[in-house]
């Protein structure tokens, strides 16, 4: 996976990166005192925000983005596939997967997931973000006015270009079910509409907190979290 960093980075000091990480972080506030696994973790934002509380380990193949922020208090294994394998069974309460699993090959994702069924203890949770498609149409026809790429979507083409992180392929909850023995207990939305929003209004005072409050109230309700450019999925071991 090609990653353009500086692109990546630009991203995430805009307020619209800001507010990404605000709805995460609420929706894993339940995560306390919990052994945890973050895998594809990035620049370790969310790791470092959840090693206020827990014990946890990042994962990461990217040196760069593994290895930017040298006051971080977390576990950091470079690695991917390979750096899972190593670690004993049964040793996560809750893995983080947010945003990677589009830049995997789909044939690999059954084993990807086998090895996050491994890892986690019984009742574990695996919190997993991906792309939906329903939103990205939205968003390529309202906010970005490329129905070219909406149609294309719509047609059911799964790739995408993302300006950080190049070629990606969406895929649905049903693929997701085939390819785990973990149960999908539920999905939230991200991204419901602050990013359909015009960038002018995103650097207006109170913006942040405003459309966060709005979101989180939508994020469990349909048919509002159907039409989200993210979902976040919970599923579960239960055995």
């Amino acid at each position: 996976m090609t990653i353009d960093l500086k692109a990546y980075q630009e991203m995430l000091a805009q307020p619209w990166g800001k507010i990404m990480y605000e709805l995460i972080f609420a929706q894993l506030s339940h995560v306390q005192n919990q052994n945890v696994l973050d895998f594809g973790a990035g620049f370790g934002i969310t790791a470092q925000q959840l090693s206020q509380n827990n014990t946890v380990t990042a994962i990461e193949p990217n040196s760069d983005l593994l290895f930017a922020d040298n006051t971080q208090n977390f576990t950091k294994i470079q690695g991917s596939l390979d750096a899972l394998k190593k670690l004993p069974d049964h040793s996560f309460d809750i893995i983080i997967c947010h945003n990677v699993l589009e830049y995997v090959p789909k044939n690999q994702h059954a084993e990807y997931l086998a090895q996050f069924e491994r890892l986690l203890k019984s009742g574990g949770e695996l919190s997993l973000i991906k792309h939906h498609s329903i939103g990205k149409v939205l968003h390529s026809v309202v906010f970005n006015n490329d129905i070219a790429s909406a149609l294309d979507t719509l047609a059911g083409k799964d790739s995408y270009q993302s300006a950080a992180f190049t070629k990606g392929d969406t895929y649905t909850l049903e693929e997701l079910a085939e390819n785990t023995k973990l149960t999908i207990e539920n999905y939230q939305g991200i991204r419901t509409l602050y990013a359909l929003q015009p960038n002018h209004f995103k650097t207006q005072e109170g913006w942040i907190e405003n459309l966060t409050k709005f979101e989180l109230a939508v994020a469990n309700q349909k048919p509002y979290k159907d039409i989200a450019f993210f979902h976040h999925v919970t599923l579960r071991k239960k055995y």
